[in-house]
Formats: C-alpha cells, sequence, structure tokens
C-alpha cells in the first residue's frame, strides 16, 4: 500500500516544472506486502479469507486522512451517518446504526489497538502516528465480539522499538479556513530493555461555515490529543505494553443547512417552494420556518444561496477522553499468551440546533459521562503444523451517567416553556468466551471454525423531568445542572417529589439480557501460490440498547413504563455467505481482490420517527446483495494505481407489525459507490522525490433513513444524490535520507456539496396543510455538512529522523 517503493534509475529523463526528474524504475516493481491482523495473529493481507481494505501509515499522510470519516472517501461501500458531534456511525455494505442516541451501539465496532472502543467519540483521537488502519467487512464477532455486526475499523498505532536509538517524525500542515495542523512523534531507548514513544497532534480550524444569524463559524475544530507508549521486554518471551492517552476538543458543532416548508404569506400553511423531490440545500426559496412559538420570535427564511453560509442559532461541542491500556504478552513452548487490560473515560457534551434557523424551532442538549474497564484473555497457538487455534475470555463492564433534553417552540414543548428531558445513569456488563480453530485439510485446502457466546446484562435508572423554562431567552443551554436546579426550585418539599424535586413515581428502573452466540466457517483453496478463493457462512449479532427518548417526561407515568417494554428492541442479527478471490499476477505488480455476499439481516434496529413521534424500532427481516472488487498495480517507472468499487442492493423484505415498509432501500446504502486513485513517482537528479498522488471517490444516490410508515411520503427529501470528490497530493522528499517533505496538497478539488446526513424531524407532516392541526408541529429539512464538503487545500512540511 505504500508508494514510496525503491526503485532503481532508469535512462528516460523528463523535464517536469523546470527540474531535471527521472521516472522511478524498479527491476522488478512489486507492491508492498501489507501485514493484518484481521485474524489476531499476523498475516499477510492476501492470505488472509476475509475481505479486507488496509492503510499503512505513510499511504494516510499522502492522502491527507486525518479524521475516521476521511477513510469513507477512500473505501468503497463504506459510508458514515450522524449520531451527535463528533461521535460518527459507520455503515459497512449497508450494515450500520441509525440511531441519535448515546445510549446507541454503532454495528460497525471500532478498536484501538485491538481495545473495543465503546463510543465513536473515542476515534476522534485515534488517527495520527499510525502504523495501519483495517477495515474489516462483513461480520466479525468470533474474534472481535462487540457489536460488529457489520464489520470492525482497527486502528493501530506505531508502537516503540526496543534498540532502533532515537526516532520519529515532525509534521506541520497549514490550509484554508485558518487550519493549522502539528504533529510530533518520537520514539526512544530508555535502557536495554525499555523503549517509549510519545505522540501528540493538534488541530485548529475556524470551520468552513459561517451563521447568520448569530456570526458563529461552524465545522471549526480545537483538538489536542497524545499518547504515551512504553514498551518494556523483561525476557526473551515476555513483553509488556503500557498505553496513556487523552484528547480535549472543543468546537461548535456540526453546521446545518436548512430549507423551510411554511408559506411566507403568514397562513401557516405549505409554502409553494416547499420541496418535493432530493433536496437541493444551496436553492434559496423563501419558504419560513415555524415561529417560536412563546418566546414571540416570528418566523423566518432558514435557507440561504450560500453553501458557506447558514441560519442556525446554537451548536457547540465539548469532548474530554483518557484513558490507558497494559498489554502482557507470554510466549510458552506450545502458544502464546496475550492479557489486555484497559480502561476509559469519556466527557462530553453537546447542543445542537436541529432546526437550522433562527428562531426556537428545536434544540438538543447531550451529555455523557461514562468509564468502560475491559479485560482480555487469550491463547494463541503456534503458526507452524497442520492445526493453529485461537481461544479467549472477554469481560466489559460500562458505567455512564447519560442526559438528553429538548427545547421546541410552537406546537411543542408548551410553546418552549419547558424543557423534557431523561437523566439515565445505566451500567453494562459483557462476558464472551470465543474459540477459532483453522485446520489445513491438505496442502491447499484450509478449514476455519469459529464461534463465540456473549452474555450480555444491561441496566438503567431513568429520572425525567419537564420542568418550566418561561420567559428564558432560547439560547440558554440546558443540560443536567441546569436542569436540576429548575427541578429543585419548581418542586420545593411537595409531595411526591425527592429532596431534590424529582417526582418519585418518575425513577424507573429497565433491565435487559442479550445472550448470542456468533460463529464463521470458512473454506479456503489456495489455488496457486499467488492465489487464493474462500467461501463462508458467518452470524453476527449485536445487543439492545436503553431507550433514552426526553419526551418520556411528558406523558403519564403508566405509559412511560408500557412504552418502555413496547419498544423494547431486539437484539440484530445477521446470517453471511460470501465467496471471494485474491491473487498476485505479474511478479506482484497487480493484486486484485473480489468478493460476492449476500446477508440475511434480522431486527434491524433504527430510530425512527413517526408523524412527530421518535421511536426504536426493529425491521422484521431485510437483505442485502452486494459485489466488491479492488485492484492495486505498481509499474516498472514509479506508476502506481489503485481502484476499488462497491455493488449493493438492499430492501426490507419482512415488515410485521413494524413501522419499516417492505421493499424500502435501507439508509446509508448507495448502489454503486467506487475509488481511483493513481500516483507516479520522478527521482530527481540531485537525489530528491517527487511524488504526485490523485485520488477520485464517487458515491452514489442514497436514502439516509430507511423508509418507514412515519417518513414514507417523503423518502426523496431524506435521499442525498450522487457526487464525486476529487483529491490530489504533490509531494517532494529531498535531503540526504529523503527525511524532508514538502508537499501541496488540494480535497475537494470541484467544490462538491454534499450532506453528511439528511433530517426531517416529524416526516410526512411537513407535506401537511393548513386545515390539519398537526401542521403546527411540522419543522424545516435539515441537512449535516462538514468541511469536506467544501474545497480545502494548503500546504505541509514533516521530517523524519
Amino acid at each position: 500500500m505504500k508508494f514510496e517503493n525503491k526503485f532503481s534509475k532508469p535512462t528516460a529523463l523528463i523535464a517536469l516544472t523546470g527540474l531535471t526528474l527521472i521516472p522511478n524504475a524498479p527491476a522488478h516493481a512489486v507492491l508492498e506486502e501489507v501485514i493484518v491482523t484481521a485474524q489476531k495473529r499476523a498475516e499477510s493481507l492476501q492470505d488472509v479469507p476475509v475481505a479486507v481494505s488496509a492503510f499503512t501509515g505513510d499511504t494516510m499522510k499522502t492522502l491527507g486522512v486525518s479524521n475516521a470519516t476521511d477513510l469513507v472517501n477512500i473505501t468503497p461501500g463504506f459510508s458514515s451517518g450522524a449520531q451527535a458531534g463528533s461521535n460518527k456511525n459507520y455503515f459497512l455494505r449497508g450494515v450500520g446504526t441509525s440511531d441519535v442516541h448515546l445510549t446507541a451501539a454503532s454495528a460497525v465496532g471500532q478498536y484501538f489497538d485491538g481495545i473495543t472502543l465503546t463510543s465513536g467519540f473515542h476515534a476522534k483521537a485515534a488517527l495520527f502516528d499510525m502504523e495501519r488502519v483495517e477495515i474489516l467487512k462483513g461480520p466479525q464477532n468470533t474474534l472481535f465480539g462487540l457489536n460488529t455486526t457489520g464489520g470492525a475499523v482497527n486502528y493501530i498505532s506505531n508502537k516503540p522499538q526496543i534498540g532502533e536509538g532515537t526516532n520519529g517524525s515532525v509534521n506541520l500542515k497549514l490550509g484554508n479556513n485558518n487550519h493549522i495542523e502539528a504533529d510530533l512523534a518520537v520514539g526512544f531507548d530508555i535502557t536495554d530493555t525499555l523503549a517509549a514513544r510519545v505522540a501528540f497532534q493538534s488541530i485548529d480550524d475556524d470551520g468552513a461555515f459561517k451563521s447568520v444569524s448569530n456570526g458563529e463559524r461552524y465545522g471549526d475544530d480545537d483538538t489536542k490529543t497524545g499518547r504515551v507508549t512504553l514498551l518494556w521486554q523483561p525476557a526473551v518471551d515476555t513483553t509488556v505494553t503500557f498505553n496513556v492517552h487523552g484528547l480535549k476538543s472543543d468546537n461548535n458543532s456540526t453546521s446545518i443547512r436548512a430549507m423551510g416548508s411554511r408559506s411566507p404569506d403568514g397562513s401557516g400553511g405549505l409554502c409553494a417552494d416547499a420541496p418535493t423531490g432530493i433536496i437541493d440545500f444551496e436553492d434559496n426559496t423563501n419558504c419560513l420556518s415555524r415561529d417560536g412559538g412563546g418566546t414571540g420570535e416570528p418566523a423566518s427564511d432558514p435557507s440561504t444561496g450560500d453553501w458557506e453560509k447558514s441560519a442556525q442559532d446554537i451548536g457547540f461541542e465539548d469532548l474530554d477522553t483518557k484513558g490507558a491500556y497494559l498489554k502482557i504478552d507470554y510466549d510458552l513452548p506450545w502458544a502464546t499468551f496475550n492479557s489486555i487490560t484497559s480502561w476509559d473515560n469519556l466527557q462530553f457534551r453537546n447542543a445542537n440546533d436541529n432546526d437550522g434557523g433562527d428562531t426556537l424551532g428545536l434544540q438538543s442538549y447531550q451529555e455523557d459521562d461514562r468509564d468502560t474497564f475491559q479485560q482480555e484473555f487469550r491463547l494463541i497457538s503456534e503458526g507452524d503444523g497442520n492445526f493453529r487455534w485461537i481461544a479467549g475470555v472477554y469481560y466489559l463492564k460500562d458505567d455512564a451517567e447519560s442526559f438528553t433534553g429538548l427545547r421546541g417552540a410552537r406546537g411543542a414543548f408548551r410553546n418552549g416553556s419547558q424543557i423534557p428531558n431523561i437523566q439515565l445513569d445505566h451500567t453494562k456488563e459483557n462476558l464472551g468466551i470465543y474459540f477459532q480453530g483453522e485446520y489445513d485439510i491438505s496442502d491447499v485446502i484450509t478449514l476455519t471454525a469459529g464461534v463465540r457466546w456473549s452474555d450480555e446484562e444491561i441496566e438503567g435508572d431513568y429520572l425525567p423531568s419537564s420542568p418550566s423554562v418561561a420567559g428564558e431567552p432560547t439560547s440558554n443551554l440546558y443540560f443536567k445542572d441546569e436542569v436540576q436546579a429548575l427541578v429543585a426550585a419548581q418542586n420545593p418539599g411537595t409531595a411526591g417529589f425527592d429532596s431534590n424535586g424529582y417526582e418519585i413515581a418518575r425513577q424507573i428502573t429497565q433491565e435487559l439480557s442479550n445472550e448470542d452466540i456468533g460463529y464463521t466457517i470458512k473454506l479456503d483453496w489456495k489455488i496457486t501460490d499467488n492465489s487464493l478463493v474462500y467461501i463462508s457462512n458467518s452470524r453476527g449479532f449485536k445487543g439492545s440498547a436503553l431507550d433514552i427518548r426526553p419526551v418520556y417526561a411528558l406523558v403519564p407515568i403508566a405509559n412511560v413504563v408500557s412504552s418502555l417494554e413496547e419498544t423494547r428492541l431486539d437484539p440484530e442479527s445477521l446470517d453471511v455467505w460470501e465467496i471471494g478471490f485474491k491473487g498476485d499476477f505479474w511478479d506482484n505488480r497487480i493484486q486484485f481482490d473480489a468478493a460476492a455476499f449476500y446477508y440475511i439481516y434480522e431486527d434491524l434496529q433504527q430510530f425512527v420517527t413517526a408523524r412527530g413521534v421518535p421511536i426504536l424500532d426493529n425491521a422484521p427481516e431485510s437483505e442485502i446483495k452486494g459485489f466488491d472488487a479492488n485492484i492495486k498495480y505498481g509499474s516498472d517507472n514509479g506508476f502506481y494505481l489503485q481502484a476499488g468499487v462497491s455493488l449493493l442492493d438492499t430492501e426490507v423484505t419482512e415488515s410485521g407489525d413494524s413501522t419499516f415498509i417492505e421493499g424500502a432501500e435501507l439508509a446509508s446504502s448507495p448502489e454503486i459507490s467506487f475509488n481511483l486513485l493513481a500516483s507516479q513517482e520522478y527521482e530527481l537528479e540531485s537525489g530528491g522525490l517527487l511524488t504526485f498522488t490523485a485520488n477520485a471517490s464517487h458515491t452514489g444516490e442514497q436514502v439516509k433513513v430507511t423508509a418507514t410508515t412515519g417518513n414514507n411520503q417523503v423518502v426523496d427529501q431524506l435521499s442525498v444524490d450522487a457526487y464525486t470528490l476529487l483529491n490530489a497530493n504533490l509531494s517532494y522528499r529531498f535531503g540526504d535520507e529523503q527525511q524532508y517533505n514538502l508537499s501541496v496538497y488540494g480535497n475537494n478539488l470541484t467544490n462538491e456539496h454534499f450532506c453528511g446526513a439528511v433530517l426531517i424531524n416529524d416526516g410526512n407532516a411537513i407535506l401537511g396543510d393548513s386545515t390539519n392541526t398537526r401542521t403546527h408541529m411540522h419543522m424545516n429539512a435539515l441537512c449535516r455538512v462538514t468541511n469536506a464538503s467544501t474545497r480545502t487545500y494548503g500546504i505541509s512540511f514533516g521530517i523524519e529522523f
């Protein structure tokens, strides 16, 4: 995957930009072998009977990958949605989680150095000083466990190396939007048996978007993150790795573009220009939002004709993470024993404008304080012999205090005079036991079988309330501390309330229990020394989740109890059949892999909105059929080419008594996506190396929310049109050992505009008319955007030592 292959000089000379260039040409332009740990042991990517996209740290630097979302643009079949702020949820081959709640677990697991990231927020600190990233497609429950129905993303950082002395890198990137990104990594020996590596990254960005309502910039970033890793080898057969890490991030949250639906004549009826198909959020209509209800704020037009200007009036995010892990590897005569112990803490607060206008439409507030402890023991047999195996035990304990609050205007929450909210203290315990074995039936045929048993217990203590905020300005931020003060002031010592002012009857406990079994069976046949065919059947699963809807604060206590039971999510499962091929050709100048797959998805979990009422629901059965393929080519003259494609056909096949609609396309599942990357290296007579890299990625049209009876009339409005991104990078390496690197980069060069997520909070009500009282609830159509939907460019300079 590297582009920096060391080639010998050809005789042809090329003049480019006034420099004398020599195409970089090898005697044999072999592609670099990439080692992955997709099966928990180090193996060549081309020998693993799993569909994996792997990127080395050098490749990601060249492509400008600096956050997890950037991986979406270089991996066909990989897409993202939006949960809250930096908490991204991912979809692989159409499998993912559409749920905005903090309690929701993604169906695509994320891992850092083999440690489960229980929240997508943690991934914000992952992508710097990286050795590689592996994207594993299809269920990975057997070896990776927790919530990997659709696949897993494995972030692997650079580690200290004993005996290699001092080494590292310094990089500085400057770009538009006042982007300043700096990272430093240094590895060094402490003693003959102890080495350390220190890495730090700082990102400052003003953001590409500005609000015409409050003058604030959105899409901004101010993040500082660092890690320290120690590697100790007290004996030849023992290695101990200790890592501490932390992140602090502050920003104004995601930028939102919006389009109203109310007539500009003030009647409250449907606007003649209200969107009826896929919405062009760059349009500047005269349609209005609803007014601010009890706040007295008049309705206004939330749309603008400028993609980088919005009308939102609120938004911020504070995020702090810290943690540590301890790994012990001990070589026994017949196996390697691994112990992995980790602890992580997440503290998060986020306020979002969910109507995109400058009046009080709908605002949401979330916060989380979560401690996670994990312990895993495993034995990995020696790699020699006809039979190889892995066995392990995994335990997780998650303790969290979460909060979600809402404030809405006309027609909701007493015209903005109250804030329904839920405070939820919850715990999760997960115990998993797994085993996977590989048996060589012959020199060319191997059978792999694995199974994982998982037992999960979840308990949640609910504390809903809806204190009055009458007369309070709409720009106030209402988190747990403010709500507790309001509750205490409004219910002091009243009968039926506890000493803190909370209604005793509303202090509810819910318990969930999930016991699941996942498995995999694979048969791979090494057709030649350089080609492999495999066929597999696997089953993945994801447990249930607690419901943290603030609207529970608005209904009678009996309705809350019954609703918690009626909307209790069933665990989801995925049965997969896959056939794949991997091969190297022409003396390893070409690598090719392809896979065809068929998924049966049972009890798909999704957050849905039916006529303004948010619920959690299961789609009884869905199907996914697909094909993906990748090809890489390294020529004799320093030219590198990589291409990939993903084809998907998804639909809900059985709806039962759910709100889902049979035949509906699954969310974030474009029928086609592809990526094309080309790189050319030129060696200068001075010894420098000039590399030009261009990357194009195309994502087809897709719905962002699976259709239900609550939004079936606005499926087009909830869709995103196809878009293509073009990125380029020109780098010049120089110095005695080419240790200096100067680059010029540009991303989304054609300034393609697209939505990361689309939302209409109360579904079909946007199409209501003035005779229907429900139109008082209808909301604006929203498009959440990131800086990736604008052109970004800049320069970077790096030193390796």
